[in-house]
């Protein structure tokens, strides 16, 4: 592995718990020496890094799944979804519990933009069957499915009583095992639910979501075809760039989210293309180290629009984010500048002899030419928009917690505005 890609990320993603040490590493790798050096006696604004997942990183790792899971409990819930079964991934996963006599059921009743109904039977299924602990296997929504699933096990109720961050007991143990280089769930402290009675998007957050163990194997998605290497990639991008330039970045979410969208930069549009080995393994590192960006920090309002479109349109989460994040980030640029300055730089602009504004722009027209190039469609292009939604798709992103975050300030009016520049382009 080569020195600047995935080996350096393994450190990232195990020096964790080395406190202060790999906080100082952190700062040195995004700002420099003489920089670190100058913040050591440097006050800063309090900030929590909170990360309790064990993360095993490489491929074959997933042969350590068995051994993991003995140590949960005596029976186990394998939460997937039906495109992870009939494509054989979620088979590899239980033939290596059947072969170490482990006991599973499997649960697969999941659809994109998990529903609070599909979860709340899951959690149902597994209360009756005296589930000790739970392995996700897939992208966001299987994942964000068993976190829920895991909160009802332990706290009872229902989605929706746990939505304000107010867990009282840690979720059911859980495994996941990510099969898109997108999502980041599984190092996230949280997991969407769409809600059926409001068509929004909701949150079940806080530290007692977290996740015991991520297991993170760049060979599932040797196959995965190149359309959803895109959005999924894509989506990784908008994480760490969000991550980055929110109000609630800080040092070590800054370090890993500019590293991240290095890599992303470097290795998306070659594992797309080719599906070579270290572009994946760098796009599977850099999506977990995104996960862990934002987690701790935010992301913003890329984000705001993106969940108001998946809970109204059940738009996917990582085709929405790729479609919004460089009209969103351009109008971001007056609050960051700096900071979307770094990313182009990340991304391998070159920047030589451009004002941070200038670079800043490049660098959002990169990321736009990204998703072009990845044929990621624009807004103007879903026939299942309607202007008349506009207002309540607005009112949702502006109310939404990330907005408040996004490094300028965005009104109700403000998204309007962009929705109907965004669906009137090339019209």
């Amino acid at each position: 592995m080569h020195r600047d890609g995935v080996e350096r990320s393994q450190w990232l993603i195990y020096m964790h718990r080395d406190g202060v040490e790999i906080f100082q590493w952190l700062i040195y790798m995004h700002h420099g020496e003489a920089e670190l050096s100058q913040m050591k006696g440097v006050g800063m604004e309090r900030f929590e890094f909170y990360t309790p997942t064990k993360v095993i990183f490489g491929r074959d790792s997933l042969s350590e799944v068995a051994t993991e899971a003995k140590k949960l409990g005596k029976k186990g819930l394998v939460v997937t979804d039906k495109g992870m079964i009939e494509c054989g991934l979620a088979k590899k996963v239980t033939d290596i519990l059947e072969k170490a006599d482990i006991d599973f059921f499997v649960w697969s009743d999941i659809v994109p933009n998990p529903r609070d109904v599909d979860i709340e039977k899951g959690a149902d299924f597994a209360i009756e069957e005296k589930i000790d602990y739970l392995i996700a296997i897939g992208g966001g929504s299987a994942m964000d499915t068993a976190k829920a699933i895991g909160t009802i096990m332990t706290n009872g109720g229902k989605c929706e009583d746990w939505y304000e961050g107010n867990l009282k007991k840690p979720i059911a143990p859980l495994i996941c095992i990510p099969t898109t280089c997108g999502t980041g769930s599984e190092v996230t402290h949280e997991s969407i639910v769409n809600n059926t009675k409001t068509l929004e998007k909701d949150c079940i957050w806080g530290p007692m979501n977290s996740v015991k163990v991520a297991i993170i194997d760049s060979q599932v998605i040797d196959h995965l075809p190149g359309k959803i290497l895109a959005s999924t990639g894509m989506d990784a991008l908008t994480h760490a760039v969000e991550a980055y330039v929110c109000k609630a970045s800080n040092p070590i979410t800054d370090a890993l989210a500019i590293k991240a969208i290095e890599m992303i930069g470097k290795s998306l549009i070659s594992a797309v293309e080719n599906h070579d080995e270290e572009s994946l393994e760098n796009m599977m590192a850099a999506s977990t180290m995104a996960g862990m960006a934002f987690g701790n920090s935010d992301v913003a309002s890329v984000h705001s629009i993106s969940e108001a479109l998946g809970g109204f349109y059940d738009i996917p989460h990582g085709v929405a984010n790729a479609m919004m994040l460089a009209p969103v980030s351009r109008l971001s640029i007056p609050g960051a500048t700096e900071k979307y300055a770094d990313v182009a730089k990340a991304l391998g602009v070159d920047t030589t002899d451009m004002t941070s504004e200038r670079a800043a722009n490049a660098g959002v027209d990169y990321i736009q030419k990204m998703a072009d190039d990845l044929k990621i469609p624009y807004f103007c292009d879903l026939d299942i928009v309607n202007p008349k939604d506009f207002d309540r798709l607005a009112t949702t992103a502006a109310n939404a917690d990330e907005t408040e975050d996004n490094p300028v300030e965005m009104t109700k009016e403000d998204f309007i505005k962009l929705f109907e520049k965004l669906y009137n382009e090339n019209k």
